[in-house]
């Protein structure tokens, strides 16, 4: 420790430490509150700051009670549903139906509210309208409850650049160039033909492709 000799010289009226240092030491508290204000402006503009901090301080402490009570809120709830959820669905739960399903990102449907409950492991879902077609009964360990999954649930697919979807769909033919171009041949007949709704006269031609059969 310490001890600073703050007794004034009676000659010079100054401390020892002033007279070997040329400055007056300051302890802890009042190194850190600074030099008292000496005019109006300045004790104006210290009062001010020293509300301003106070103000803080309070504020901050408001802050930190209230994300305390919203925690344990919530804590209070999670525990007050996990303890429910253990005891399984209840009639009236709403649920997410999970069918896995490669061709969608979307693994689970629903929400649907728990129409019936059979043998304590099978369910039937409220489908109504809702425009599903799911098997009427489902088995418990299809279902999540929507109060612990909010969101739907969704899954990436990775699918390569070059894979299209629609390529099994396509004549084998289509990646040749030029395949829908047609080359008349020759006109085999001529008809001409009426719209009902307009009255208007159509000329129509029954052609022969070029490379193909009049068959087809």
């Amino acid at each position: 420790m310490f001890a600073l000799n703050t007794s004034f010289d009676t000659t010079r009226l100054e401390t020892p430490f002033y007279l070997v240092h040329g400055w007056d030491a300051h302890g802890t508290v009042s190194a850190m509150l600074g030099p008292k204000p000496s005019t109006t402006q300045e004790r104006t503009a210290y009062e001010w700051r020293r509300k301003m901090h106070y103000a803080l301080a309070c504020a901050e402490d408001l802050q930190k009670k209230a994300k305390r009570d919203r925690s344990e809120e919530q804590t209070r709830k999670w525990h007050e549903l996990s303890e429910r959820l253990k005891s399984g669905f209840a009639i009236g739960d709403a649920v997410w139906l999970y069918i896995p399903n490669e061709a969608s990102t979307h693994v689970a449907w629903g929400p649907f509210r728990i129409d019936e409950i059979l043998d304590d492991f099978r369910v039937r879902p409220k489908v109504g309208d809702t425009g599903y077609r799911v098997n009427p009964w489902v088995h418990e360990s299809r279902l999540k409850p929507r109060a612990l999954f909010p969101r739907r649930q969704t899954i990436d697919l990775e699918i390569p650049e070059d894979d299209d979807f629609d390529a099994a769909l396509l004549p084998e033919d289509s990646w040749e160039p030029d395949t829908e171009k047609y080359e008349v041949e020759k006109i085999l007949d001529t008809r001409w033909n009426k719209r009902t709704r307009t009255s208007k006269r159509l000329r129509e031609y029954l052609v022969k492709w070029k490379g193909y059969d009049e068959t087809e």
